[in-house]
């Protein structure tokens, strides 16, 4: 097609999206602030708990906390093994309290977090944990992790969530545009909001069963701890959130690898629909994940857990 059939955006429709991406940051800028400075109102960064004879100053969990700040508050100073018994708290759980340790993490045998050094990249160290890595991956740490040595592919896999539609949004809208004007120029029809609207929310659709189908058969697999390779890959695409999901600057995949499996799936898909509504369909899957992250992000229970 003829780069000269392309509408311009017009300057309003840009200017709204400049407002609700300046929104979007706002609010992210003041969710951070939050998870710096915690939404407990306690005179100092202590809230203390007692665990099997051991103390542990949780403060920086608790916005993290899947039941909220105020489900945790009455716990301050207070032995809670029976609690957490009581309500079933997973291995992960337990791990994860450790992290809190008043004098700081006891690194006993038991400990998984001795088989890395967290003063260096992690990439080029999960490798090494063969069959351990497995339980080491499920195992979650409250830290910052540094993936590459690099900065330069460091600074591309760091990427606040609204990062996501202030890239992938103004692509949505121009596939969205040139779709339209294609399936018009192909099929000569006139009244095309019906056929438009439907080939989005195929792409909507499409989306949601490739990403389930990454999630059950990909993203969760298991490495067998005998190839190396397996184990980077696992941890790179994955892996890593489970193992630091606290860790706000990974919790959306990166654009740089996302464009690259986006332009996979644009090439594989061009394969099943036709030419007139194909852009169509990419667009409704782009607009899936990235409605997906930004209801993740900003739904009540986020922003005030």
């Amino acid at each position: 097609m003829d780069q000269s059939d392309s509408p311009p955006l017009k300057a309003s429709s840009m200017d709204n999206l400049v407002r609700a991406m300046s929104y979007l940051v706002l609010v992210q800028k003041n969710r951070m602030s939050q998870n710096d400075t915690c939404i407990y109102d306690g005179e100092d960064t202590k809230f203390k708990i007692d665990y099997e004879s051991n103390t542990y100053n949780i403060y920086q969990f608790l916005n993290n906390h899947p039941g909220g700040v105020n489900y945790v508050k009455p716990y301050e100073s207070k032995d809670v093994a029976q609690s957490m018994r009581r309500y079933d708290h997973s291995k992960a759980a337990y791990y994860l309290l450790k992290e809190y340790q008043q004098g700081g993490r006891k690194k006993d045998e038991d400990d998984l977090e001795r088989l890395v050094d967290w003063n260096k990249p992690m990439l080029s160290q999960v490798g090494k944990l063969g069959t351990k890595y497995s339980e080491w991956v499920i195992s979650p740490v409250d830290r910052r992790l540094r993936l590459f040595d690099s900065d330069l592919l460091e600074y591309l896999t760091i990427t606040p969530w609204y990062v996501v539609p202030m890239i992938w949004i103004p692509i949505i809208i121009y596939l969205a545009v040139i779709g339209t004007k294609k399936y018009i120029h192909i099929t000569k029809d006139v009244s095309p909001c019906i056929p438009v609207v439907l080939s989005i929310s195929e792409g909507i659709v499409l989306w949601t069963l490739i990403e389930y189908s990454l999630h059950r058969w990909v993203f969760h697999m298991e490495p067998s701890g005998k190839s190396k390779l397996m184990i980077y890959f696992h941890f790179a695409i994955h892996g890593l959130h489970h193992k630091v999901p606290f860790d706000s600057r990974r919790l959306v995949f990166p654009p740089f690898p996302a464009a690259i499996i986006t332009f996979t799936i644009y090439k594989l898909t061009s394969l099943f629909f036709c030419d007139s509504t194909h852009l169509l369909v990419i667009a409704g899957g782009l607009l899936g994940k990235s409605s997906s992250i930004c209801i993740d992000n900003l739904s009540p229970s986020s922003i005030l857990n």
